[in-house]
């Protein structure tokens, strides 16, 4: 990250963490030596077999490692093997920390991510949730927070010490640095403003909101987006390389461009630049379709997006690499649908094509569109890593 985004460097915040066995944060160093570092991997990688962290650099910096770097994202898979209840999963540092660890060393790929439900943040506010027994926890869709237009307002603003589900994911980002070390990249998680605020109003009332109520939304989204900043600091805190951002609803899927840029980007925007500020990478995710990789490119400055449908700009996948190859890192997009009823040969069959379309030059991660399917055959998880090390 250049100096102009608000970084501050200190030889502390470099050598402390390389004294405890872990990665500093890679922002935290000056674009010239990652350049460095990841031409030399790079070159290393064509006779040896690089680490997880030598490789995870190389591909930021849109230099080619020995083969592209992958992360499965099986996050509450994983919990099946460590034999994990979902709620335990959701809620218990520990148990979630287990799972995440035990995907990430007996399936493998580069990162390890504490994604453990999108409800989490909306349930410190005062979200009413459903936690299912082999299911990922959700609102309770008949008791929403926000029942009216009226309730955008009194919305408050709460103590981040005392949120207990993101102190949950905190513990969790501090026993997954610390036992990751330099194996991997731990990354931070959070739901952006408006998909918090629609886990607490629901889609079809929010998406109206926003086009006859906006000024009421924003107040929502202004409160929320206090408490976002200071969780994502403290995420950075805990000695993570990055932080990935949810920002579903700038696509198809959510508001039109234009309104987004308007309810939205301001913002994630803050939030994107107090992660800048910590010296963390910042990662940003949308599943949806037709995905404004223009404007979330514009408004977060992201080194890495991740994705599972082709932007709203690009109509295939080489159009994709020409127009956003040199601006941000491709992270994506094996169908989720695929992973659930495709077999291992059928998944690698599609990394391989993936991997020959978006790989060249560097600048590439292999990974599903979305969350591996909570159920689906971990083998098909395997078969992700595989094919990465077979064909990238």
């Amino acid at each position: 990250m250049d100096s102009e985004k608000g970084n501050f460097r200190t030889p502390g915040r470099i050598i402390k963490p390389i004294l405890k066995g872990r990665c500093p944060p890679p922002d935290l160093f000056p674009g010239y030596v990652l350049d460095s570092l990841a031409r030399f991997s790079s070159t290393r990688g064509r006779f040896s077999k690089l680490t997880n962290i030598e490789r995870f650099i190389t591909a930021i910096r849109h230099k080619e490692p020995d083969h592209v770097p992958c992360y499965p994202m099986t996050f509450g898979a994983c919990r099946r093997l460590a034999g994990v209840s979902y709620p335990d999963f959701a809620r218990k540092p520990e148990a979630a920390a287990e799972s995440l660890l035990a995907g990430f060393e007996l399936i493998g790929g580069e990162a390890v991510v504490p994604m453990l439900d999108l409800s989490l943040e909306a349930a410190d506010f005062g979200q009413k949730m459903v936690y299912p027994e082999n299911s990922t926890p959700h609102p309770d869709y008949t008791d929403p927070l926000i029942k009216d237009v009226g309730d955008y307002r009194k919305l408050k603003r709460i103590d981040l010490l005392k949120a207990q589900r993101m102190q949950s994911i905190l513990e969790t980002c501090r026993l997954l640095v610390d036992r990751v070390g330099l194996r991997g990249a731990v990354s931070g998680f959070a739901f952006g403003p408006l998909g918090v605020l629609n886990m607490m109003r629901g889609a079809e009332y929010l998406f109206r909101d926003c086009v006859l109520h906006p000024t009421e939304v924003m107040a929502a989204l202004d409160t929320i987006t206090d408490v976002l900043i200071e969780y994502v600091e403290a995420q950075c805190d805990t000695g993570v390389l990055a932080v990935t951002l949810d920002t579903l609803f700038a696509s198809w899927n959510g508001l039109s461009k234009e309104l987004w840029e308007k309810i939205e980007g301001p913002f994630v925007r803050e939030i994107a630049n107090a992660i800048h500020r910590r010296g963390c990478v910042v990662v940003v995710h949308n599943c949806g379709d037709g995905v404004y990789f223009d404007s979330q490119i514009r408004f977060m400055e992201p080194t890495i997006i991740s994705f599972a449908q082709l932007p709203d700009d690009c109509s295939n996948r080489k159009e994709l690499k020409r127009r956003y190859g040199d601006q941000v890192v491709l992270m994506g997009y094996i169908s989720t649908a695929l992973l659930s009823y495709g077999t291992p040969y059928d998944v690698m069959h599609e990394c391989k094509m993936q991997i020959e379309d978006l790989a060249h030059g560097g600048g590439y991660v292999l990974a599903p569109g979305c969350e591996f399917p909570p159920n689906a055959p971990l083998e098909n998880a395997m078969a992700i890593v595989k094919a990465a090390e077979l064909y990238g």
